[in-house]
């Protein structure tokens, strides 16, 4: 449904719907109501990337400043990203994308102490901030606090549940491209490890879709699913030499692949030779691991014209129907898998 289309129901110019769907003070706000009302009946969804590049087309070739967007976590840290680099790409990505729209992405400390969620509220609107970018989370269900229910939000991935517009990887997708490529290398009996926490992180899809795989690909019996948010060698033994794996699907912090590999190391298993190494994101170092790589910088820039478009709408409720954007992962070839045979 187009702009001319609403205009022609409501027997008013185009210019005028325009207008009013940028909530423009040319138009009357009884007019603007109307014609918002109609836009919403009819479905219409404004195409923010394309709003935005004509808007710039028009003014200049440099993009005019609009407004600022916060950004925020529920991590207890000042910045986040150096604990957990993927959120520095997950960032930096929304404040590329940001600022090719004309807008300016601020991280604001949630967790600072004294800190609460009304005073955060006050200062969002002391500064005039409309919407916020939710990084996500420590604890893998978090509430979002009613506070902040008043602002176009996105969030980033599950750990933040609830009625939220978010932008998260296709664990499902990625998971599946992992294993569809270890059974075309000729790997009959993968194990999986993965964190606790991050099994529930991604809605459990890792662990789904390994069992999945497991029952309709390959003979039983299938090595369980070894959960540990920390490297314990006495565990990973026992689990390893009671199920044998062919290949280790790893789900892990880069402390956790460092113990497997010492592991393999002192048992004398040679990579990809005599077992295979295959990471499902995390990965510290590309050039040596093979695996999915989730790009997160896609997903910040994502999550940003998610959120500008839900500002064009003056969509700031909680949403009836949250929307969820899904960003595939890309294969890694790295060198810890073995070839596929010719």
């Amino acid at each position: 449904m187009s702009v001319r289309a609403i205009a022609r129901l409501l027997a008013i110019s185009p210019t005028a719907v325009s207008l009013a769907l940028k909530d423009s003070p040319r138009v009357s706000p009884r007019l603007k109501d109307r014609i918002r009302e109609q836009a919403r009946a009819l479905g219409y969804i404004p195409n923010a990337k394309l709003a935005e590049l004509m808007g710039e087309v028009r003014r200049s070739s440099v993009p005019v400043y609009r407004a600022t967007l916060g950004a925020f976590s529920f991590y207890p840290a000042e910045a986040p990203w150096c604990e957990r680099p993927y959120l520095k790409h997950l960032f930096d990505g929304a404040v590329k994308c940001a600022a090719s729209h004309g807008y300016k992405l601020e991280y604001l400390w949630y967790l600072r102490p004294g800190m609460t969620p009304m005073r955060f509220r006050k200062i969002l609107e002391t500064r005039g901030i409309q919407g916020l970018f939710c990084l996500g989370s420590l604890e893998p269900d978090q509430s979002f606090p009613p506070e902040l229910r008043k602002f176009a939000v996105t969030t980033f991935s599950v750990s933040v549940p609830g009625p939220l517009h978010r932008v998260s990887s296709h664990f499902t997708y990625d998971a599946r491209l992992l294993f569809d490529e270890l059974l075309r290398r000729g790997y009959r009996r993968p194990g999986l490890c993965i964190l606790v926490h991050g099994d529930r992180r991604t809605d459990y899809a890792y662990s789904a879709t390994y069992l999945s795989t497991s029952e309709r690909h390959l003979s039983p019996p299938h090595p369980p699913v070894l959960r540990a948010d920390t490297w314990d060698e006495a565990s990973f033994h026992h689990w390893f030499t009671a199920h044998r794996p062919d290949v280790i699907v790893l789900h892990q912090f880069p402390a956790y692949i460092a113990g497997v590999e010492a592991y393999l190391k002192t048992a004398r298993l040679r990579v990809p030779r005599d077992i295979g190494l295959a990471l499902l994101d995390l990965n510290p170092d590309r050039l040596r691991y093979s695996g999915i790589c989730q790009n997160t910088s896609l997903m910040g820039a994502t999550a940003i014209e998610l959120l500008i478009g839900r500002i064009l709408m003056r969509d700031f409720q909680a949403p009836a129907h949250p929307k969820v954007e899904l960003v595939i992962g890309e294969w890694n070839e790295g060198r810890t898998l073995r070839s596929i045979a010719k």
